[in-house]
């Protein structure tokens, strides 16, 4: 399992993964789940393709990227046997007219009580 520390939302975006070894290159499913703020979660199921296309002891990453995974609170990963590296999140920024409509609304504020002060 993985989220931030201080609760902040964030996006699943990329990952690498692999089979278990160059040994073992039976195809991998793993399973992630991801859970939103509202309480509702969806599954998400990547499948290597078994196939050791490197040479020398290293495992075969493949890269499974994400687009509608955003807004998430944490993500768990119940499966085993399988590599993962290169794992990318990140962070939920507010839009710029988000952050514009409230710094609007904050100037309103002190000019109204500046206002009512006068």
């Amino acid at each position: 399992m993985f989220s931030f520390s201080d609760g902040s939302l964030f996006n699943l975006d990329a990952v690498d993964l692999a089979e278990y070894s160059t040994v073992v290159s039976d195809a991998a499913t793993v399973r992630f789940v991801c859970y939103r703020p509202d309480g509702s979660s969806a599954i998400i199921n990547c499948t290597t393709d078994g196939i050791i296309d490197g040479t020398g002891p290293l495992a075969d990453f493949q890269t499974f990227k994400f687009q509608s995974f955003t807004g998430l609170t944490r993500v768990e990963i119940p499966t085993y046997g399988w590599s993962l590296d290169n794992l990318m999140v990140s962070r939920m920024v507010p839009e710029p007219t988000t952050v514009a409509l409230l710094l609007i609304g904050g100037l309103l504020v002190c000019a109204l009580r500046h206002r009512r002060r006068s």
